[in-house]
């Protein structure tokens, strides 16, 4: 790959319905965000910023370490999920003890990998604020001062890295084990492909998480986290730390008594502490950040 070819794969994503940025769902939030708020989301000021710049370093630097560090590990997911189905044949003889039909089972294993990554996300990030060297490196994303949906990938590379062996590990567990209950074939486009419930989640405003633009979803927070309570989790009020950890479940954070519903609350301000708007550089980030 050539720094021509480098440079443009990030934009890429404006067309992978893998990607938060995908177009249809910057335009669902788009759309939102002006019938919300005007023109906020669209300030010059907002996307032009030092804290906005470094979001665009992160993204283009970790394109290289997901490309040649992340994708061959994401590609074993089916052979891991093979791996495992022959473990479990192994340790509780043949399975294969259902055979449903293929549009429910299809249904069925994308809602069941839906809520098991969704409460390995929660897992993952309860432990990145809980663990101190987790932290270090969580507290990078942590320290945008502006928040743009670029904000979602000012990532350091290592919890980059955990976050995709999180993803392989569930994923490969869950396919694993409905490849040995059920007689239905599932396909490599199930196992690999996008999960409906994270379209809906994706295209239901998601990319205002990271923004400016408040919106909360007033009782239905004790089910969905609503971009509002994501920004509160982004607050550098606080009383706002450690709350709503989860990604598009709140029932997680609910259980683990972190869960803060929006109303009532605002946020003035983003980062970490007060110092957090004099780590704007990309090479202050490069080894995490101590807080």
């Amino acid at each position: 790959m050539n720094w021509l070819e480098h440079f443009i794969s990030p934009w890429f994503f404006l067309f992978e319905a893998d990607k938060r940025i995908y177009w249809l769902y910057l335009l669902s939030s788009g759309l939102v965000a002006l019938f919300i708020s005007g023109k906020q989301l669209f300030s010059v000021k907002l996307w032009f910023n030092q804290s906005s710049l470094v979001d665009v370093c992160w993204l283009f630097i970790n394109q290289w370490i997901f490309k040649f560090l992340v994708v061959p590990l994401l590609a074993l997911q089916v052979s891991y999920a093979l791996s495992i189905n022959n473990f479990l044949n192994t340790l509780f003889g043949t399975g294969n003890y259902w055979e449903i039909n293929q549009s429910l089972l299809v249904v069925f294993f994308t809602f069941s990998l839906f809520i098991g990554q969704d409460f390995g996300k929660f897992l993952v990030h309860f432990s990145f604020h809980k663990i101190r060297f987790l932290w270090r490196f969580h507290a990078v994303h942590h320290s945008a001062t502006t928040m743009t949906p670029l904000t979602l990938y000012r990532i350091h590379p290592v919890e980059m890295l955990i976050n995709s062996l999180r993803s392989l590990f569930i994923g490969a567990m869950m396919s694993g084990l409905f490849i040995y209950l059920f007689k239905n074939p599932l396909g490599i486009s199930q196992i690999l492909g996008v999960n409906l419930f994270v379209f809906i989640f994706n295209i239901t405003a998601s990319n205002l998480r990271h923004s400016p633009v408040w919106l909360g979803f007033a009782k239905c927070e004790y089910l969905f986290i609503s971009p509002a309570q994501h920004q509160i989790h982004h607050s550098a009020a606080t009383q706002h730390f450690d709350k709503n950890f989860g990604s598009a479940l709140a029932i997680w954070d609910y259980s683990f008594n972190s869960l803060l519903l929006s109303e009532g609350q605002s946020v003035n301000a983003f980062g970490i502490d007060k110092k957090a708007i004099d780590r704007q550089t990309f090479k202050q980030q490069w080894w995490g950040i101590k807080s």
